[in-house]
């Protein structure tokens, strides 16, 4: 809902799947939006949204003050469509939301939704006593949960800092609800200098979640005025006539797809047992995990980053339990998601050989498919999506059965594209240690072009990478061609 956040945007295209909130099961809630009435309008406003200037979008956020139970309060709502043409067809991205705030601007009740081709997700959420009862419905199927503590749907904070003033200097912090990606995360705003753009006066504002940082500007009387991202995305004001217009040419799935590709000279084997290469150009500020089969150094020109086929050290104490958790992307407790992995692998002798099972069967029976699942289970009932989908499932089945594992992203080789594409993959703990798999491949273990950049607690930080990243090889059996100087 762009208007009242500057992140909205970079919710829905961090690419709509990576994120994770544990939730404990409750009793039965209400969920019944609580009465009022509108009083005034406050704001409401439209953006356009743009891909490398191609129009492929428009968010719309209003916002409203209502009487409610006797008392002051606001009413926000959004709402946005965005269009990719994907495999001869256009694909369609619609986002609602709306809002309740109490006179405090504590949060009362919201309800989102999204719907990507033909997956949806809705998630709605009440205050309830002192914590918040939650509800998502994916795949026709209803989750119940609870949140303890004040938290803000992350589209209500841009409106409270509009409310409070946009002073120069003011900072304002914030615990929010990531609706899109269905993660509570820390958020900061900080109101800059007055600058003059064009023919008008801008404030930026900086905002921080997690380890994501943005600016977008709204002008002095704190419309939103545009968003600009280094990723390719840009957003503006506009007039409602001009934002609901779309391009007669959407951006298409190739369009972002070569914007992330990141080429390189060298041509990798399938049969490599090690490699080593130089990444630059992204944004230092995030640090690129290590594991037993991946080695960091922080060199000239970047990062030298050495992957091998086989462990090339000891890991660390590991707090395995957090990789046990059901979640709300993580159904692990899910009947049809526990009986599967239990019937697969009733008869593997070990951990490792129970993995391996797992890894296989979601490989050869999910399809591989441009299409985004909200959740494990979705995976399953309609067994197809892309990476992220197959490493969800991973995850579910194996964690049903007490075997820890975890999401991790990065980049992976590619011969037909000749260089390195984003892709999710797992890793499981066996023999001691955490092993990379690749349920989307069919690799058990992951070959060693497959180089981790996230993992599970912050996938969010692959934004640091998309768009900037350069690979250098350096090293590594099994490659074609001549390794540049």
């Amino acid at each position: 809902m762009k208007g009242h956040s500057g992140f909205s945007v970079k919710t829905f295209f961090l690419i709509l799947a990576f994120f994770f909130i544990c939730c404990e099961k409750k009793e039965v809630h209400s969920y019944e939006k609580p009465l009022f009435s509108i009083q005034s309008v406050l704001k409401d406003e439209y953006l356009g949204l743009f891909f490398l200037d191609k129009k492929m979008g428009y968010f719309h956020g209003a916002a409203y003050s209502v009487a409610m139970g006797g008392k002051k309060g606001y009413y926000l709502s959004g709402d946005a469509v965005i269009k990719i043409e994907a495999e001869q067809e256009k694909v369609y991205t619609i986002l609602k939301e709306e809002i309740l705030l109490d006179e405090n601007f504590k949060t009362v009740y919201f309800n989102y939704s999204q719907k990507i081709g033909d997956t949806s997700l809705n998630i709605v959420a009440k205050k309830q006593g002192n914590e918040y009862a939650l509800k998502s419905i994916s795949a026709g199927r209803e989750e119940e949960s609870t949140l303890s503590g004040e938290f803000l749907p992350l589209s209500a904070a841009g409106f409270i800092v509009w409310k409070k003033g946009i002073e120069e200097n003011r900072r304002y912090e914030f615990k929010v609800f990531v609706e899109a990606m269905q993660k509570t995360e820390n958020l900061t705003i900080t109101v800059g200098k007055k600058e003059k753009d064009k023919d008008v006066y801008v404030y930026p504002l900086h905002q921080k979640l997690g380890n994501i940082e943005i600016t977008s500007y709204v002008l002095e009387n704190g419309d939103t005025y545009k968003e600009e991202s280094i990723q390719g995305f840009t957003m503006r004001a506009m007039k409602k006539e001009e934002a609901i217009k779309f391009d007669e040419k959407a951006p298409t799935f190739y369009d972002l797809f070569s914007f992330t590709v990141i080429p390189v000279d060298v041509e990798i084997k399938d049969n490599i047992s090690e490699l080593v290469l130089l990444a630059s150009g992204f944004d230092e500020k995030v640090k690129i995990p290590e594991s037993e089969y991946q080695k960091v150094e922080k060199v000239e020109g970047g990062y030298k980053i050495s992957v091998s086929a086989t462990p090339v050290s000891k890991g660390g104490l590991v707090n395995l339990d957090r990789y046990l958790v059901k979640t709300m992307k993580i159904q692990k407790d899910a009947k049809e998601i526990k009986d599967l992995a239990k019937k697969l692998t009733k008869d593997g002798k070990d951990n490792k050989e129970k993995a391996s099972i797992i890894v296989d069967w979601v490989n050869k029976n999910i399809k591989k498919r441009l299409k985004d699942n909200n959740t494990a289970l979705d995976v399953l009932i309609t067994r197809e999506g892309e990476c992220e989908s197959h490493a969800m499932l991973v995850t579910a089945m194996l964690r049903s059965i007490d075997i820890p594992a975890k999401i991790v992203g990065g980049i992976v080789y590619s011969r037909e594209h000749k260089g390195f594409l984003y892709h999710a993959w797992n890793e499981v703990w066996v023999d001691n240690h955490f092993l990379p798999v690749d349920a989307t491949f069919g690799e058990f273990p992951a070959k060693p072009y497959h180089i981790k950049l996230t993992e599970e607690n912050n996938m969010e930080d692959i934004i640091f990478f998309l768009g900037k990243t350069k690979i250098k090889i350096l090293a590594g059996s099994g490659l074609y061609g001549l390794l540049p100087k």
